[in-house]
C-alpha cells in the first residue's frame, strides 16, 4: 500500500478547507428561517422567544400537542405574547390566548409535543423616535413610516412601535372599560404583543408593545366610537422589520443621522 507523503497530505488539507469554505458560504446565503423544538425542549424554545422578542423579530409558532383538560389534540398557530419559566402565552388568530407548557405539563392549557417557529423577517433596525402630536392615526402612520424610509431599499415588512399614546376623546372612565377596550384591541390586532388602557377625565393612555403601522387603520376603527380628537406620542422605541440585511451594510445604516431619531441606530440580524 502506498504511504501518504507530505504532498498527498497537503492536497487532503486543501480539499477539506475548500469544503468547509463552501459550506460556510452556502449557509450565509441560505439562512435558516424555521426552527423546531420538542415539548421536552420547552426551556430552549422560551429562551429563543425571549431573544427574538428582545431584537424585535416577528415570528409564528405552531404547536402540535394536546389540551390538558381532556387530552384532545391541539394543532394551532399563533404569536407568543408572553413568556415565563418553561411556559409561554400563545395568541391564536381568533383572539384566544392559551398557556403552553412542555410535554409533561399539567397546569397549563396545552401540553406541547412539537413546536415549530417560522421567522417572518430576517433583520430588524431599532431606534428611538422623537415624540409628536397628531389628530388621527393615519397621519401618525405617515409620520412614523416617513422616518423609516431610509430603510426602503431593504424591503420593509412592517414598522412596529413600543409606546405610551395619550388620546383625548369621549372615553368612559373606569376599570371595566379599560379591560374591555384592551381585550378588544388585543383580540383584533393579531401581531400586537401587549396593550394596556388607562382611563382619565381627559381621555386614555394606551400602552402598546409591538404595534405595527400596518394596523393603525384597524386601531383607529376600534377607537372611532369614542371620537378621539388628539393623539400624543412621547419619545418611543421603533423596530423596523426588514428582510435579510447583509452584515457588511451594518456600518452604513448605523452611521446614518436623521433629525427625528434620538441617539444610535441598531441593526439586528
Amino acid at each position: 500500500m502506498k504511504r501518504l507523503n507530505l504532498f498527498d497530505l497537503a492536497i487532503i488539507v486543501l480539499v477539506v478547507a475548500s469544503a468547509i469554505s463552501f459550506s460556510t458560504k452556502y449557509f450565509e446565503k441560505e439562512p435558516i428561517d424555521e426552527y423546531t423544538y420538542t415539548g421536552s425542549q420547552i426551556y430552549n424554545a422560551v429562551r429563543f422567544f425571549e431573544l427574538s422578542d428582545g431584537k424585535g423579530f416577528r415570528y409564528l409558532v405552531k404547536i402540535d400537542g394536546s389540551y390538558i383538560s381532556d387530552y384532545s389534540p391541539f394543532n394551532e398557530e399563533g404569536v407568543v405574547v408572553g413568556t415565563s419559566q418553561g411556559t409561554f402565552l400563545l395568541k391564536l388568530k381568533d383572539g384566544r390566548i392559551l398557556t403552553v407548557g412542555g410535554r409533561t405539563s399539567f397546569k397549563e392549557d396545552i401540553a406541547s409535543h412539537n413546536i415549530k417557529v417560522t421567522m417572518l423577517n430576517g433583520s430588524t433596525v431599532s431606534y428611538f423616535e422623537k415624540g409628536f402630536f397628531t389628530t388621527n392615526l393615519i397621519e401618525a402612520k405617515s409620520i412614523i413610516n416617513n422616518v423609516s424610509k431610509f430603510l426602503a431599499d431593504y424591503n420593509i415588512i412592517d414598522t412596529t412601535i413600543y409606546s405610551n399614546i395619550a388620546i383625548e376623546g369621549n372615553f368612559p372612565n373606569g376599570i371595566t372599560f379599560e379591560k374591555e377596550l384592551s381585550d378588544r384591541i388585543a383580540s383584533d390586532i393579531f401581531y400586537l404583543k401587549d396593550v394596556k388602557v388607562k382611563s382619565s377625565e381627559n381621555g386614555i393612555t394606551l400602552s402598546v408593545a409591538g404595534l405595527g403601522t400596518n394596523d393603525f387603520e384597524k386601531l383607529e376603527s376600534i377607537l372611532s366610537p369614542y371620537k378621539p380628537t388628539k393623539y400624543y406620542f412621547p419619545d418611543f422605541k421603533v423596530f423596523v422589520l426588514t428582510k435579510n440585511i447583509q452584515k457588511e451594510l451594518l456600518p452604513i445604516i448605523q452611521d446614518i443621522t436623521i433629525e427625528e431619531i434620538i441617539g444610535d441606530i441598531h441593526v439586528r440580524l
